[in-house]
């Protein structure tokens, strides 16, 4: 298995292309689209875009990793299919745009004209390629979701090294739509639509497998992080402070309006 996951490798090496990485038995690739297009290693199937290298099919989607958010409002949408959108591109033969291969369930976003990155972000599928699939797939999150259960065979329950259900996810996710993505303790929502990554699902009893409604919570990260001495400890790793910081730079006068409680342990920005 690592010998074939080495070969890949070499390949992806002569191709220009990242290794892929491995995490948790799922193989993580991000490719140059055109060039894997042009190399014959592409295949437009209804479930999804395949990158093909000897006798192994990676399922993924195409997407802009850079895209002009501040204008218009969205970071970049992901295909699944080969729509009208993507047979234009690929019909006109030009590759004026630059897209990426991808299996990962968040992507870095690079606005055009600002050079600002947006870490991590959730895509949203194409609205062609949604009126053309039966899935309930809507976003790159879903997307992953069912590209574990199909790669990894899961059984119904199995725990990660963080103690969550696999699949959890999914249903954090379907928890918050059901809430609105408004915050249960303070009642803050998002503005906009690459906000809801600050929205969170949180376990009342603290058992991650129980995912039970009566046992969720959909809070803002701010309520999240504050719950407590744990929370607190949790919260404090880079990456999480860094995006506890970015919500209180987009929301904190609303946060002050509302009161929101825990505003003042956090300090001034």
């Amino acid at each position: 298995m690592l010998y074939q996951f080495q070969k890949l490798n070499n390949v992806l090496d002569t191709w220009g292309f990242p290794k892929i990485k491995t995490t948790s038995g799922f193989q993580s690739i991000r490719t140059d689209f055109r060039k894997a297009f042009e190399a014959g290693k592409i295949d437009f199937r209804d479930d999804g875009i395949y990158l093909i290298h000897e006798g192994r099919e990676w399922k993924g989607y195409m997407y802009m990793p850079t895209y002009k958010v501040a204008k218009y409002g969205q970071v970049s949408r992901f295909h699944l299919k080969r729509c009208s959108v993507i047979d234009d591109f690929i019909t006109s033969g030009m590759f004026k745009t630059y897209y990426q291969w991808s299996n990962n369930k968040l992507n870095d976003i690079t606005d055009r004209d600002t050079g600002i990155v947006y870490k991590e972000q959730c895509l949203q599928l194409c609205n062609n390629c949604r009126s053309e699939i039966i899935d309930s797939i809507t976003d790159t999150e879903d997307f992953f979701d069912t590209l574990e259960k199909s790669e990894q065979n899961e059984v119904d329950i199995e725990v990660d090294i963080f103690g969550y259900v696999r699949g959890k996810e999914r249903i954090s996710k379907e928890y918050r739509r059901k809430r609105g993505f408004v915050c249960e303790s303070c009642s803050i929502s998002p503005k906009e639509t690459i906000h809801k990554r600050f929205w969170h699902t949180h376990h009342i009893d603290g058992d991650k497998t129980n995912n039970k409604e009566s046992n969720l919570e959909c809070l803002c990260i701010l309520c999240h992080s504050s719950k407590d001495i744990r929370h607190e400890e949790n919260f404090d790793v880079k990456r999480l402070k860094y995006e506890l910081n970015s919500f209180i730079k987009l929301y904190k006068e609303e946060l002050i309006r509302i009161k929101n409680p825990f505003l003042n342990r956090i300090n001034k920005l």
